[in-house]
C-alpha cells in the first residue's frame, strides 16, 4: 500500500489533486487508516494511470468519471484507443517540428 505522498511522488499528481479525486469520487483510496491516512493499492494506481491518460486529452473530470463508472467500460479497449490517440498526437507534433 502506498500513501498519498508516495503516489504523488511516483505519478507527479499533486497531493491536493489526489484528495480532490477522492472528494468527487473519481479515485477513492483503497483504505483509510485510523489516523486518517489515505492508502492506495496497485489497482488504485492503475486506475489513476487511466485517469491520467484521459487528462492527457483534456477530457473533463466529470466525463472521465462517467466513462469509468459505465458498466460497459472496457479498460483494455480504452487503453488501446488512448495509445492510438497518443501516437497520432506524437506524429502530429513531430510534423510541426520539421
Amino acid at each position: 500500500m502506498k500513501t498519498v505522498k508516495d503516489v504523488s511522488e511516483i505519478t507527479g499528481v499533486s497531493i491536493r489533486t489526489l484528495r480532490y479525486y477522492d472528494e468527487i469520487g473519481l479515485l477513492k483510496p483503497t483504505e483509510i487508516t485510523e489516523a486518517g491516512y489515505r492508502l492506495y493499492d496497485n489497482k488504485a494506481l492503475e486506475k489513476l494511470q487511466e485517469i491520467m491518460f484521459f487528462r492527457e486529452f483534456e477530457i473533463p473530470l466529470i466525463d472521465i468519471k462517467k466513462i469509468m463508472d459505465n458498466p460497459d467500460y472496457d479498460k483494455e479497449q480504452a487503453l488501446l484507443t488512448q495509445k492510438s490517440l497518443l501516437e497520432q498526437k506524437r506524429n502530429r507534433l513531430n510534423g510541426i517540428n520539421r
